[in-house]
């Protein structure tokens, strides 16, 4: 499978820092149900760990599938594993993409962040059905929604920068549109100096394909499921009960 972080892969985990501490209280809300002894948690589209990471924290008796296609980024998610005697014992990373991965046939819970505009329409519906058919009552699908909500041209800008010895790593974008579902990404990362001089320098572009909250809501409730919001994007998606 392509890896469409394959030029990228150095700058994501840090420069996902701050983003994933703002994320942490809502994500850890949305988390709440969640049942290691109904089954597996599942981390869809992993990354280099951060999710998996609050998965282990939250239940640490919990036995963790990580479902990560990206080389790159299964590097950096099994390096942090293999320091961890515990993490290495109760965590697996899965090789594949989400939509398609083999699921356990019963959930203890479901994060998904930062991944599903990689998904298409169809991909994204058959993502949902495979995963409500595991979930019992009050299982836990945590999933957010990042922008843009409609296809639409969004500006270059700086996301984020972040220092680690004598360097800075740093990164911005802009995305244009790319179809009617989609757009298109164009990313760019580099690498400073103590001076400030831009020493190395990356460009990565990717396909997205945008959701927007009444669409989510009413995708999820097709499949039973339904989902509230816990802030910052966030969603939390459970098993509808009389």
């Amino acid at each position: 499978m392509t890896d469409e972080y394959s030029t990228s892969g150095e700058f994501l985990d840090i420069l996902s820092r701050d983003a994933w501490a703002a994320l942490r209280e809502p994500v850890t809300s949305a988390l709440r149900g969640i049942d290691p002894a109904v089954g597996p948690l599942i981390d869809l589209g992993a990354g280099s760990g951060r999710g998996t990471l609050l998965l282990a924290e939250l239940a640490p008796s919990a036995f963790v599938l990580a479902v990560e296609p990206s080389l790159v980024q299964r590097a950096v998610l099994l390096a942090r594993l293999a320091d961890d005697p515990v993490l290495a014992e109760h965590v697996s990373v899965i090789a594949q993409r989400a939509e398609t991965a083999q699921l356990p046939d019963a959930i203890g819970g479901v994060l998904a962040m930062n991944m599903i505009g990689h998904l298409g329409p169809d991909d994204r519906r058959q993502l949902w059905r495979r995963l409500g058919d595991r979930m019992g009552p009050e299982v836990p699908l945590v999933v957010n929604l990042q922008a843009p909500a409609r296809v639409e041209a969004i500006p270059d800008a700086d996301f984020a920068a972040v220092r680690i010895g004598s360097c800075t790593y740093e990164g911005g974008g802009r995305a244009e549109p790319d179809g009617p579902e989609a757009v298109a990404w164009h990313m760019r990362y580099g690498v400073r100096d103590q001076k400030g001089d831009l020493v190395s320098e990356a460009a990565a572009t990717y396909r997205w394909y945008v959701l927007d909250e009444q669409t989510l809501l009413a995708e999820l409730a097709e499949v039973g499921l339904a989902a509230q919001p816990c802030g910052l994007g966030v969603y939390r998606a459970a098993r509808v009960t009389d």
